[in-house]
């Protein structure tokens, strides 16, 4: 009887890929709600350096040294993580998701650590 069936019309077997579960809606939409707010704060982060650094280099002299396409690779890290990790978490689990917004996260601050330290490192010294 089973062989009268089309493919198509048969439910997928309960280990096949196509029976995975999806998440709801409501928990993917809270989770990158929360990890938006996270990379969010990061990037604030980068904009007000962006903003307040060039301000502080001319106040003591040496407003020519800003480290300009480091500020700017600050910036756009933290969306361009996040932008990835969403459009790579599309048709994955619920803790696909998770893990691939976390690992973004974590790179983007680990970036944004890393660009302090290189703005430090690369300012001359004070006249």
């Amino acid at each position: 009887m089973s062989a009268d069936v089309p493919q198509a019309a048969r439910p997928p077997h309960p280990e096949s890929p196509a029976a995975a579960p999806v998440p709801g809606r409501v928990a993917v939409v809270l989770v990158t709600l929360l990890f938006a707010a996270l990379h969010g704060y990061t990037l604030w982060l980068a904009i007000s350096n962006l903003v307040a650094l060039p301000g502080v280099y001319e106040h003591f002299g040496i407003g020519d040294a800003v480290p300009w396409w480091l500020l700017v690779i600050g910036v756009a890290s933290p969306a361009l993580l996040f932008g990835s990790a969403v459009l790579l978490g599309r048709e994955r689990s619920l803790a696909q998701r998770v893990l691939l917004l976390a690992v973004s996260l974590g790179a983007a601050n680990a970036i944004a650590l890393s660009v302090t330290a290189l703005v430090a490192a690369l300012q001359p010294a004070f006249p």
